[in-house]
Order: C-alpha cells, then structure tokens, then sequence
C-alpha cells in the first residue's frame, strides 16, 4: 500500500514538473514567432518605392543614316536650343543661336526634308558655312547659324580661317625680247580668269594649279591658302561655272570654303585652298 502511494507521488511530481516545463516554454516560443502584423509592416518597410517614370521630352530629332540625310522633327512648345543641340550632336556640327533665338520656343511636325529645308523651318535666318571638294560629291557643312530676323550676321572669319596665305609673282623674265613676244602672240594669253555676276569663266593652256587657283582667287575677291606644293598642270577652258563648279572641275586637291544664307539663298566664298591628295584606300 505504502509503495503503490509512494509510486504514484512519484509520477505526479514528474507530470507536474513536465507540465511546468511546458507552461513556462509556451511564452518564449510566442516571443520568437511575428505576428502577421508584424509580417505585414515589415514586408512594408523593406519594399522600395516604385521609381517614378521620367516625363517624356516634348520634342523629338531623327535623321536618315543615308546621305543625303533627311530629318524628322516632332516638337510642341519646346525649347529650341534642346532641339538644336540634339541635331547639333547628329550632325557632329556645332549650332550657333543667337540671343533671340535661344529664348524661343517652337512647335513643328516635319519629316524627310533635308538640312537647310529642316533649318529654315527653325530660325527666320539662318546660315551655313560649307567647304566642298574632295571625293565627297556633296558639300559638308562646317558650323550652322541660326538667328532672328534684322540681326547682325555672323562674321565671315568665325568658323573659316587659315594660317597662311599664297602670294603670287607674276611676270616674264624674257618680257622685251622679240622671242617673248612672239611667244605671248602665239600662246594667245595662257591663262585668263573672269568673274561676272557670281559665274566664273577660266581659259588656262598647261598652267601650273596654284598660279590657276591663285588667278581665281584673286578674281573672287577670297584669300587663297595653298597648303601643299602641288605639282598638278592643268589644261581646261570652260565659261559661265559657279565657283564651287569650277574648282571641283579642277582637281579633287581643291577645297572651295564658302557660306550660304538660307533666305536668300547667295553664296559668299570665304577661302579656296590647295590640300594634299588623299591617301589611296586599300
């Protein structure tokens, strides 16, 4: 009997002490697990905010990757000096706006019109500097220039400049003796250049280039800058050419440096030069 009482205060010590174990475990394991609440705010804590998106650009430039490009223009009250930088940076040709122009702003809707067709419908007035000649059938502008109406234009020297200038001496060194003379008669003046009305009108008989595009040059009114000793002769005669015609019937060592005004379309030569050939591509 003592043993059975014995017994079972045994067992009911060791439950109780098991059931106090569990009892006092209960709240660190409550202690460990979040709450969905918790779950919830945290989840919301760590979730970045979604980026916002940028505003599209009102305006947009695309040109042609063919030559001769064309330009596709799309702008609604936009900043023009936006608009001329990104052509500036397609063309990789700096764009000049005048006071004016840079505080305008402009809408268009344009596509597939070339260069000075895309400027015109930018500025009132607006101007290209060009050098033509080469292997390039189409002349490439240097510097772009757009401004108001009744400004001053751009000087001539801003983008076309040289470092030298040829000087030609003219002259017969046997000039006075019958033999000369008798020569200048039977060669019937070698080399005569005429500029009338913006045409040129050249005669030249085995004539070395330089003293040819000096003739030129002198006629035009512009510097002549020859930058190589060309040993080219040139036998031509042709009348009523413009100057870019003449020089590029000339030789592909002739460069022709001129500017355009877009709203008169008149062109202003500015310089010719003689460059040295260009190295054969293999």
């Amino acid at each position: 009997m003592l043993d059975k009482l014995s017994g079972s205060r045994r067992a009911f010590v060791v439950t109780g002490f098991a059931l106090a174990l569990l009892t006092a475990s209960a709240p660190i394991f409550a202690i460990q697990k979040p709450s969905d609440a918790g779950q919830k705010a945290g989840a919301a804590a760590d979730k970045k905010p979604a980026p916002t998106t940028a505003e599209e650009k009102p305006w947009s430039v695309r040109m042609s990757k063919g030559t001769p490009h064309t330009f596709t223009i799309k702008a609604k009250e936009a900043n023009l000096p936006e608009i001329t930088a990104e052509l500036s940076r397609q063309l990789k040709v700096p764009i000049s706006l005048s006071p004016v122009m840079s505080k305008q702003r402009v809408s268009l809707d344009f596509g597939g019109l070339n260069l000075e067709a895309t400027l015109r419908l930018l500025a009132p007035q607006s101007y290209i500097d060009y050098v033509s000649g080469g292997d390039d059938p189409q002349p490439k502008p240097l510097a772009i220039y757009l401004q108001a109406l009744n400004e001053r234009p751009p000087s001539l020297t801003d983008t076309v400049h040289g470092t030298t200038e040829a000087i030609l001496i003219e002259g017969d060194t046997e000039e006075g003796t019958d033999s000369a003379e008798q020569k200048k008669k039977e060669e019937e003046d070698p080399l005569r250049v005429t500029f009338v009305n913006n045409v040129l009108s050249v005669r030249a008989r085995k004539q070395p280039l330089s003293v040819v595009l000096y003739k030129i040059a002198t006629e035009v009114g512009v510097p002549f800058e020859m930058r190589y000793e060309s040993p080219e002769v040139v036998d031509v005669e042709f009348t009523n050419y413009s100057v870019e015609q003449a020089v590029r019937s000339l030789s592909p060592a002739v460069r022709f440096y001129y500017r355009l005004d877009l709203q008169t379309f008149q062109v202003q030569p500015l310089r010719i030069a003689l460059v040295a050939p260009s190295a054969p591509k293999s």
